[in-house]
């Protein structure tokens, strides 16, 4: 598609193209991603290309939506089909920001269209993250009293409450970088799965990067997924045999 559309394959678009796109560009490039047919998106990533729009603020988007489906996850072993795009996705996101390569722009179309897969197959086409949300109270809670919370209702796999409370801590202006190590640490409390780790780090890189105004939810898509994703008999035994004969000797 991208070798119809411009005359040298797309190859000097990363040095024309400049502009980002408009918040509301961005909401709805991730709602096609989330809704639309495989063909729509990448027209509309072919025609965000011919009129300025950058590499990067197009690939931020697709992170965003590959966020998105982390955030509308709510059965276990489900997970997978959505942590998957996003570690991919922050691979070729890695790749475009620490490379010059000419085929830069091919990458997007691959990016949406593993996102845009994995949305259709798990049927993600609603969001459940406002309904969540507004079923938490966080009145009267510090920032700290949050992050306490927070770590227990991942460690008792509480998806929506979890997810629910590190909304609160964004929207109250929580400092983001105490909020990303608290989140760390939770995910080192598990074991056998690396994945609790490598995602998290995902998260927080995209975060560090990402351009658009949503960029929160990469954030939150951290904690969903250690909340939700199914973990192992004895998952905390390191960090229970870590506590009791190190840390307190």
């Amino acid at each position: 598609m991208i070798t119809d559309a411009f005359p040298d394959g797309g190859k000097t678009l990363k040095q024309t193209n400049t502009a980002s796109l408009s918040p509301e560009q961005v909401e709805d490039l991730v709602r096609l991603l989330m809704e639309a047919d495989i063909g729509t998106v990448w027209s509309t990533i072919t025609d965000h290309l011919r009129n300025g729009k950058s590499i990067r603020s197009l690939a931020d988007t697709i992170q965003i939506g590959a966020a998105e489906l982390i955030l509308r996850t709510t059965i276990g072993r489900k997970f997978t089909d959505a942590q998957h795009p996003f570690d991919y996705c922050n691979t070729a996101n890695y790749w475009l920001r620490t490379s010059d390569n000419p085929y830069q722009p091919r990458i997007l179309y691959l990016m949406a269209n593993f996102v845009n897969d994995s949305a259709r197959s798990g049927q993600l086409y609603t969001s459940v993250l406002e309904q969540e949300c507004a079923a938490f109270d966080a009145k009267g809670r510090t920032p700290e009293a949050l992050l306490k919370l927070q770590d227990e209702s991942i460690l008792s796999f509480d998806i929506a409450h979890s997810t629910a409370i590190a909304n609160a801590y964004i929207q109250a202006g929580g400092d983001p970088d105490a909020y990303m190590s608290n989140v760390a640490i939770t995910a080192c409390k598990f074991q056998d799965d690396p994945h609790n780790q490598k995602i998290s780090h995902s998260t927080f890189e995209e975060y560090q990067h990402n351009s658009t105004h949503l960029r929160n939810r990469l954030l939150l898509a951290s904690v969903r997924l250690l909340a939700g994703w199914p973990k192992m008999p004895g998952e905390r035994d390191c960090y229970a045999r870590f506590m009791q004969d190190w840390i307190r000797h």
